[in-house]
C-alpha cells in the first residue's frame, strides 16, 4: 500500500478507499481468499459497491445500505468462527495505514461489534448451552 498522509475524517471517499484497500488484501489472504472468492465469484464490483454502502451506513449513518448482513453471512459456504479474527486483523491493519489512530480505533470498534453480532447469529446454538450440572 502506498504511503500517504492519514485520513483525518470519515467520508464516502475515505470509506471507498478503505473498502477497496481492505478487499484487495482479502483477495490475497491465504485464509480468507477462497471463502470470499467462492461466495462472491465474479461479482466483486457489486460486492464492493455494497460494502461501501454498508460502511457508509455504519460510519456516517447515511442509510445507503438496505440489506440483511446476517442472512447473507449465514449462507456463506465455508464460513468459520476463526476466520472472523483474521478478517478483523486485516481490517485493523488496513485502517491503521489509512486513518489517524483515533479514527482507525473508532472504525475497529464498530467492526468488532458487527463481527460479534454475526458470530452470535451464525454460530450460537442454544442447545449447546448447559445450565446446572
Amino acid at each position: 500500500m502506498e504511503m500517504h498522509q492519514p485520513f483525518t475524517e470519515i467520508t464516502d471517499e475515505t470509506i471507498h478507499r478503505m473498502v477497496h484497500s481492505f478487499y484487495d488484501r482479502v483477495r490475497q489472504d491465504p485464509l480468507l481468499k477462497d471463502v470470499f472468492n467462492n461466495s462472491i465469484g465474479d461479482q466483486w464490483d457489486p460486492h464492493l459497491t455494497t460494502m461501501c454502502r454498508f460502511w457508509s451506513s455504519v460510519l456516517l449513518t447515511s442509510g445507503q445500505y438496505k440489506g440483511n448482513p446476517m442472512m447473507v453471512h449465514m449462507k456463506v459456504d465455508g464460513i468459520k468462527r476463526d476466520l472472523f479474527a483474521r478478517w478483523l486483523d486485516l481490517f485493523q491493519e488496513t485502517n491503521q495505514q489509512l486513518f489517524t489512530p483515533e479514527i482507525a480505533d473508532h472504525i475497529q470498534e464498530k467492526a468488532e461489534r458487527i463481527a460479534q453480532s454475526l458470530m452470535l447469529g451464525i454460530f450460537y446454538k442454544p442447545e449447546d448451552v448447559k445450565i446446572g450440572s
